[in-house]
């Protein structure tokens, strides 16, 4: 609960119904916050754009970033809330991500890529409509309770839309589109496609969700069906979302029509276009790459493409613990930070990370850059923090609203505790959220001035957090139940 800077002189009487007044004002009306004047005060602020700021707060008024200080004894009649031992930063942004596939956290493990993902498309049909919603409601309400404001997610039910707008999260829902058939025509899939964005601007509309497309990968989408939604996407303007040179099957099925890409097509009588280059090469012969396209992985590349990112202005997702989970290596980030490529920071799905902990992602971005360059690595705690804020914020287009913590910004920020054993004592914020703090120690999280989640509870959720988790038993269960008689395919 959140402890009021202003009643520490009145009768115990009166001191517990004001903050009683307090945490129902925040809790159960989202809207009180956004339209008064409120100062949050903390230990430490992380502004981003600046140097920290000791014993600061952070201004808000209309769900909009007014100031941000030292501490003040001014208070102006707004309300003033002291989180204590806590650092308030902006709100973490989630590059990438799928929220539908929230349902499947553990269920897929310890497989190479290939069948990892052969697996994981068979389980995906299992799931029914509802078990999609749930699940993606799921992944949203464990983002907000991660302190995270902003999610890019792919998706290919639409399911993460609804998600993200129950919870009252920042985001971008893009549409995925998979053409691995013959008979997957670019007239058909276009079709397709315009009902199911149809249907998600619909959604969507007077939200802080945005829409997109995703062309999966090239590797499951045919080439004649990549051109058509270039041009239909450069046409409408959609952000676009692909997934590039994640392994190395499938550098082997684009460069030379090897590996096990390939021989599963030729299996199953598919036949596919050998383009004989890689496939960041391809992309960018297709002209996909440039500042309204974001690249998820992109593993395996060297510094001819680093080069590459750099003058054509293409926004990378960084996905490090997903990237050596499933055996794909170390992305070369220190590189890419060198040469001025735009990176943000990604969990991917439960799936394949296990978790939407941004802050352990932050933690082994550093750590695996440490370890492949040494001393060369330039990533420092205060960079990871910049990726998973600002970084993740220019990654989508969205740098002039969220991803640091000034004024006239959206006021989309987290708080979090640094009263747990593993982040006292701390002597540099930037070290304590990277190195020591987690997921866990979120306790507040605030989107355009709502607080969408705060110690356990979700303001803006209209329903049972127990009755989701209920369905989500019964259904994990008739999904163990499934996978004990499975075949692969």
């Amino acid at each position: 609960m959140f402890q009021s800077a202003s009643v520490s002189r009145l009768p115990l009487q009166r001191v517990v119904w004001r903050r009683a007044c307090q945490k129902y004002n925040v809790l159960r009306s989202g809207a009180s916050l956004e339209r008064s004047v409120v100062i949050l005060r903390a230990e430490w602020v992380l502004p981003i754009a600046r140097e920290p700021i000791e014993q600061g707060e952070v201004v808000v008024q209309n769900g909009v970033i007014v100031d941000v200080r030292r501490r003040s004894g001014t208070r102006g009649g707004a309300d003033v809330y002291d989180f204590g031992e806590a650092i308030i930063l902006p709100g973490l942004v989630n590059v990438h991500t799928h929220l539908e596939l929230t349902l499947l956290r553990g269920a897929v493990e310890d497989l190479p890529f290939f069948e990892w993902i052969r697996r994981l498309v068979d389980l995906k049909d299992i799931l029914t409509e509802p078990e999609w919603r749930d699940s993606a409601l799921w992944g949203a309400l464990e983002a907000a309770a991660s302190g995270i404001t902003t999610v890019a997610d792919s998706t290919d039910s639409g399911a993460s839309a609804h998600a993200l707008i129950q919870v009252g999260l920042r985001g971008r829902v893009y549409q995925e589109v998979f053409a691995v058939s013959p008979e997957d025509s670019p007239q058909k899939t276009l079709r397709a496609l315009e009902d199911q964005l149809h249907w998600l601007h619909r959604v969507t509309r007077g939200t802080l969700v945005e829409v997109g497309v995703a062309p999966h990968s090239l590797y499951t989408v045919r080439p004649a069906v990549m051109r058509a939604l270039r041009e239909y996407t450069q046409q409408n303007g959609y952000p676009v979302c692909i997934h590039a040179a994640e392994s190395e099957e499938e550098v082997a099925l684009l460069r030379e029509g090897t590996g096990k890409f390939a021989q599963m097509y030729e299996q199953r009588g598919i036949p596919w276009e050998v383009a004989g280059k890689h496939p960041i090469d391809l992309l960018h012969e297709q002209g996909w790459l440039g500042g309204n396209t974001l690249l998820v992985h992109a593993v395996q590349t060297d510094s001819r493409h680093t080069d590459l990112f750099s003058r054509t202005g293409v926004a990378l997702a960084h996905c490090p613990q997903s990237n050596a989970k499933l055996y794909n290596g170390v992305a070369p980030l220190s590189e890419w930070l060198a040469q001025g490529v735009t990176v943000g920071l990604g969990t991917d799905s439960v799936v394949s990370n296990n978790t939407l902990d941004l802050f352990t992602e932050m933690r082994s971005a550093v750590m695996l850059q440490r370890a492949r360059w040494g001393v060369d690595s330039c990533l420092t705690a205060r960079r990871a923090v910049e990726l998973a804020t600002a970084g993740g914020a220019r990654a989508l287009g969205l740098e002039q609203h969220v991803g640091t913590l000034e004024p006239g910004k959206a006021a989309d920020l987290c708080v979090v505790s640094l009263e747990g054993m593993h982040t006292f004592p701390n002597h540099d914020p930037y070290a304590a959220i990277v190195f020591s703090a987690r997921a866990s120690d979120v306790v507040m999280t605030m989107v355009a001035g709502k607080v969408v989640y705060q110690r356990g509870e979700y303001p803006l959720l209209r329903e049972s957090v127990q009755n989701l988790r209920e369905r989500l038993r019964r259904s994990a269960r008739r999904l163990r139940e499934a996978l004990s008689r499975y075949e692969p395919g």
